[in-house]
């Protein structure tokens, strides 16, 4: 996906979701904790945010992160060569966006971790769980101090309220399947009717 049509698209849904919660800079810099000067430049398209800081600003709208990154969300189908995707940790860790849709509390995402790939997940707000089942190669996890190996065919669930590290200490690439489940209360309206 190209870099400028990206920032673009994450510009414009951030200014989407700010007005339709008659936001202004101030108040949405409150709530995310990313600073107004970085957020204008975001919805401008001026600057392409981290993941972490794209993560900041979902958490604190209480939206999907993916629901920034797809162009239209009612579509049901998308083929593999057309998923959105992003890159963090030096191109060794990719993850492909499979479902996600505004006013549905969950997201799934297709990890692949290229070996050496430490890979690390800030603590969000409570009321937030990770769901991952591991297809190939080694995933190692550490959720709040814990460690854990998964290979393929292993699951494992969390709350999202700690530090998360992923790493692929192995020679194969790490692929795994992630479903983000968010039971805020916010969330929960948007999906009644």
């Amino acid at each position: 996906m190209d870099k400028n049509f990206l920032s673009s698209q994450i510009g414009q849904q951030l200014r989407f979701y700010r007005q339709q919660r008659q936001l202004s800079l101030d108040e949405l810099s409150e709530i995310t904790g990313v600073s107004k000067p970085m957020l204008g430049q975001i919805e401008r398209g001026a600057s392409n945010p981290t993941v972490a800081v794209l993560w900041k600003i979902a958490s604190g709208l209480q939206v999907p992160l993916a629901s920034f990154l797809m162009k239209n969300p009612s579509i049901k189908l998308i083929r593999e060569d057309e998923q959105p995707f992003f890159k963090e940790d030096h191109d060794l860790f990719e993850a492909f966006t499979n479902f996600a849709l505004p006013g549905i509390p969950l997201e799934n995402y297709r990890i692949r971790m290229h070996p050496g790939c430490l890979h690390q997940s800030e603590a969000t707000s409570i009321g937030v769980t990770k769901m991952i089942t591991v297809y190939s190669g080694v995933l190692c996890i550490e959720i709040g101090g814990e460690k854990h190996t998964l290979q393929k065919g292993d699951a494992i669930s969390f709350s999202t309220d700690v530090q998360q590290t992923y790493q692929n200490s192995y020679e194969d690439i790490c692929e795994f399947h992630m479903t983000i489940h968010y039971s805020s209360p916010y969330m929960n309206a948007q999906t009644s009717c």
